[in-house]
Formats: C-alpha cells, sequence, structure tokens
C-alpha cells in the first residue's frame, strides 16, 4: 500500500536553561516539567526523528519555552535547527506574553510576544512570520494550523479575567478564514489535517461544564470550539493534533479525531509518527528511553510525575476541617495510585482505587476520601470508551 506521507509530531518543547548561578526557580512545577532537562529531552527527540527514514515533515506542537523568554528561544530555535526534514510550529499559551506570580521568572530576561515570536521562527516553523497558516505535503495533503491564544491585550479588549489566560480561543475572524481554506483543499481532492495547540474535544471527564472540578479543567480546551467543531465536522476533517495537556490522550465525534501528544519535556516524553496512506492514517507512539544523565528515563520520570503530582495535592488541598490531619494520607493515597502518571502515558482505561483501602478513622475524612475516591474513578470508564491513546489506526473514506 502506498504511503502518501511519514509526519513526526512532537510536543511542548519548555526550553529552560539557566540564567544564572542563583537560578533557584528554574524548577517551578516539579515532577510534570522537567525544565532542568528540558534541553537533552528535546536533543535526545530530535535524534530519535532524525533516525526514522523517509520523514517528509515535522510538527512542534508548541510551548517552545518555559515562558517565551528570548534566550530560551534561542536555545530552542539552535536545537530545532538540527531536523533534517522541514518543520511547522504551533504557536502554545507558553509563546506570548502572560502574567505569572511572582518569584518565578528569570531576573531582567526579554520576553517575546505573538508577533515577536512569529518573526523570530520566520520560515524556520511560522511561514511569512504568520502564526496561522497551511502548508501543502507530499501526498496530496495540507497541514492547516490554527493560533488558539489570546494575547493580554485581546484578553483585556474582551474583559475576559486574567485567570482565563490559558484558555484556547478561536475567533470569528481565523474561523472564517478556516472554512474559506477547508473548502478549497476539499474541493481540489487534498486532505486536510489540522493543529492547534489546544485541544477541541474533552480530553477527561472533568472538562464536562456540569463537573464539580470543571474550572480547574476549563483551560485546557478551545472555549468557543462548538462553531469549530461544527466547520471540521462538516468539511469531514479527520484528525485534529493537539498538545498544551503533557498527555497521550484522544477523543473522537462524529468522525472528528482530537488527538492530543505528550510534552517532550514530560513523562512520558513521546512523540508520534503518523503514517498516511490513501486509506487510512496510522499512528504510532515513540517514547525516548534514555537520555545522557538518566539511562532508565521513563521509570524515573513516572516517579517524578508522581512525586509532584503528591507536591500539587499538598498545595491545593483545602484547609477544610474535615482534612486537618489526613492529608497527607489522602496525598500519599492519589499519588500511589499512579492515576496522574497513567493519565499522562494514555493507559488509563479501566484505572480504579478503593478508599476504603486507605485506614481513615474520621468518619468525614473517610466520606472525603470516598469523593476523592469516586472522581478519579471516572476517569478508567471515560478513557475504556474511546480508542486507544497511543496506538490507532484513522480510516480515511
Amino acid at each position: 500500500m502506498a504511503e502518501r506521507l511519514k509526519l513526526a509530531v512532537i510536543g511542548d518543547l519548555h526550553i529552560a536553561v539557566p540564567r544564572g548561578a542563583n537560578d533557584t526557580q528554574l524548577e517551578i512545577d516539579p515532577g510534570r516539567k522537567l525544565h532542568g532537562l528540558s534541553v537533552e529531552l528535546l536533543s535526545a527527540t530530535i535524534d530519535e526523528v532524525n533516525a526514522e527514514p523517509d520523514l517528509a515533515a515535522a510538527l512542534i506542537l508548541g510551548d517552545l519555552t518555559r515562558n517565551s523568554e528570548l534566550f530560551n528561544h534561542e536555545v530552542a530555535r539552535e536545537l530545532l535547527a538540527r531536523l533534517r526534514m522541514p518543520y511547522s510550529i504551533v504557536l502554545g499559551n507558553h509563546d506570548l506574553l502572560r502574567e505569572r506570580p511572582p518569584g518565578i521568572a528569570y531576573e531582567g530576561a526579554a520576553h517575546l510576544d505573538r508577533e515577536d515570536v512569529a518573526e523570530f521562527y520566520r520560515d524556520q516553523g511560522f511561514p511569512a512570520g504568520m502564526t496561522r497558516y497551511l502548508i501543502e505535503l507530499p501526498g496530496g495533503v495540507v497541514l492547516v494550523v490554527l493560533d488558539s491564544n489570546r494575547s493580554l491585550a485581546e484578553l483585556a479588549a474582551a474583559g475576559v479575567p486574567i485567570i482565563d489566560q490559558e484558555a484556547g480561543f478561536i475567533g470569528k475572524s481565523q474561523l472564517d478564514w478556516l472554512d474559506g481554506v477547508l473548502a478549497q483543499i476539499t474541493a481540489a481532492g487534498r486532505l486536510p489535517l489540522l493543529a492547534a495547540h489546544h485541544a477541541l474535544l474533552e480530553q477527561s471527564p472533568a472538562e464536562h461544564p456540569k463537573h464539580l472540578l470543571y474550572r480547574a479543567f476549563k483551560s485546557w480546551r478551545i472555549a468557543d470550539g462548538a462553531p469549530l467543531l461544527e466547520c471540521l465536522q462538516r468539511h469531514r476533517v479527520p484528525l485534529l493534533l493537539s498538545g498544551h495537556l503533557h498527555a497521550q490522550s484522544i477523543n473522537v465525534a462524529d468522525g472528528l479525531y482530537n488527538l492530543v501528544t505528550s510534552a517532550a519535556v514530560s513523562y512520558p516524553h513521546a512523540w508520534r509518527l503518523l503514517t498516511i496512506t490513501e486509506q487510512a492514517i496510522h499512528i504510532e507512539t515513540r517514547k525516548l528511553a534514555a537520555i545522557p544523565s538518566c539511562p532508565d528515563l521513563q521509570a524515573r520520570s513516572r516517579q517524578w510525575m508522581a512525586e509532584g503530582m503528591s507536591q500539587l495535592i499538598r498545595q491545593r488541598m483545602p484547609s477544610l476541617p474535615m482534612a486537618a490531619g489526613v492529608s497527607e494520607r489522602l496525598t500519599e493515597y492519589v499519588s500511589a495510585s499512579g492515576w496522574w502518571p497513567r493519565f499522562c502515558d494514555g493507559t488509563l482505561a479501566g484505572f480504579a482505587v478503593d478508599a476504603s483501602e486507605m485506614p481513615i478513622s474520621n468518619p468525614i475524612a473517610r466520606m472525603l476520601a470516598a469523593q476523592i475516591a469516586t472522581t478519579i474513578n471516572e476517569y478508567g470508564p471515560w478513557k475504556a470508551a474511546r480508542p486507544d491513546a497511543n496506538t490507532l489506526t484513522i480510516p480515511l473514506s
């Protein structure tokens, strides 16, 4: 069966290098984003991609740096230049100016906003300095890249609170452009593939608007996604490629598959190989096994991910009387379950925990533990009802 195209897909990079000897805030997100290993991880990923035969192109799903620092972009561009095939970049929420909590910024560092980043990677990822564009690929495939971000100025003009700065947004102007582009692509008998940093379809039960945790998870998706979904389904687009979640994940709605690829900087450090034929899109997952400073990368990074989740829970555990004295047990319980690493590596299908296994005598605290167990147990059946997030075939009608 003749191949139309082989494409490599690389998730969020988050390149972060020390700026000075006293840069104590480099690891602001321990366990989840391995900033201190980001250069090694991307370098090893590029080596693997370069070793794959017959690749026509590569796609970088955004978040090139920690927080769009100029000096980190300089490192990212130098590393990406090692790719031996043309590559396209998707703009991520960490690739333009954002408001961050005090104390985590590099002292005196210059930062780039959307227009600066587009110009910085002009014709080296962003053709003609545009963050929404299309690329003609071999075999009659057209890659359409969307910019799913709003700048601080755009947020202010729309009256959107800063707490929602990380959420995705397409906007009417871009949607109208996309509608016209897709009409031309399909009329010419070509196959459109789309990419956007944020997911369009839900990737977890907590993203449903009526879910108790919706407020915490709403930034994972494109906020104005309904008209975009209608547009993609009307033009029979088979696949939307996304990053942002640092997880291997997938959802499907009426023939549209939304595939999310984990971050290069985070467990499980996976990249995707897409092989497109006339009949189907075949998706494989490739995981880094080792880097020079960490020969047992998968096991160590999984452990760091679990430890990072423990730290996050400790930071956010509500200061309620019912949680007093048992927060540490709850933290250990959730961490030991392996729930979050399994969400990230795409193996949550069938997952379940039993709150009765955690010895807590306080009846109110037991109720809290049961509620937590119920929440995380929603994920196993939810994921089991969807395709395999790591290896799958999407038929092309």
